[in-house]
């Protein structure tokens, strides 16, 4: 039976191994250093290559001493076996431009290492960027949106955006108020600029926030209707 754990499950594992890495007693930080994090208490080794596989989306790879990788070695594509508790990054994630991306990347897969800690019997792990404006099959759509991908990148947010680290930052940047958002996907401009802040506090993408915010109850709701005829004064009374 394949041991998968629930979002209350990684919420209360991943801040319990964040409090023992970082000290029982140590107040929350502004910025979770995940590199500190997966070297230091889970004792994974980070590595970086130029990855060859046949699907270019795969940018993060979590080894288990048997399925093997396809990178790039003095210009030839080689074979090569990771040990378990060795995580392996696209090289390209090593630019400034790519450092949220490479963060949640290396969570994530510091996710499947903890997940295979679970269930020694899982599988090697690849996390695969989404291109948009590509056609997937539908193979390759249940790779994506398999329970172990969303299990791996439910940790991630776990890890990067615990539960002390995010009252903090809702604190410092919005006085601890929950953010108002209008149906469920529209923030006025003023909440935008304080999600903008808070995402580069944290080290992690706009999306990715918003997402943690709302699994975490942080966001308002309120109408839609009442944002487009109070905020943007279209409609209304037209009498």
């Amino acid at each position: 039976m394949t041991n998968y754990i629930s979002q209350a499950e990684a919420e209360e594992l991943c801040e319990t191994m964040l409090r023992l890495y970082l000290g029982r007693n140590t107040p929350a930080p502004d910025r979770i250093d995940i590199d500190g994090f997966v070297r230091g208490y889970l004792k994974c080794r980070i590595l970086y290559e130029t990855f060859a596989e046949d699907d270019p989306d795969k940018i993060g790879f979590a080894g288990d001493g048997k399925t093997p990788l396809q990178i790039k070695k003095d210009g030839k594509t080689i074979s090569a076996v990771f040990p378990f508790q060795t995580i392996v990054l696209e090289r390209f994630l090593l630019t400034p431009e790519e450092s949220m991306h490479r963060r949640f990347t290396l969570a994530h897969e510091a996710g499947h290492v903890i997940a295979m800690r679970l269930n020694p019997d899982s599988a090697a792990c690849f996390h695969h960027a989404h291109d948009l404006e590509r056609e997937y099959t539908l193979p390759e759509l249940r790779e994506r949106y398999s329970i172990s991908e969303w299990q791996a990148n439910t940790i991630a947010a776990s890890l990067l955006m615990p539960v002390p680290v995010m009252r903090k930052a809702l604190k410092k940047f919005n006085g601890g108020k929950r953010l108002p958002v209008y149906g469920e996907t529209v923030f006025h401009p003023r909440e935008k600029v304080i999600l903008q802040k808070m995402a580069a506090s944290l080290g992690v993408s706009f999306t990715a926030l918003v997402i943690r915010l709302r699994g975490l109850g942080m966001l308002n709701h309120h109408s839609l209707c009442d944002y487009i005829e109070q905020e943007l004064h279209f409609g209304g009374d037209t009498s």
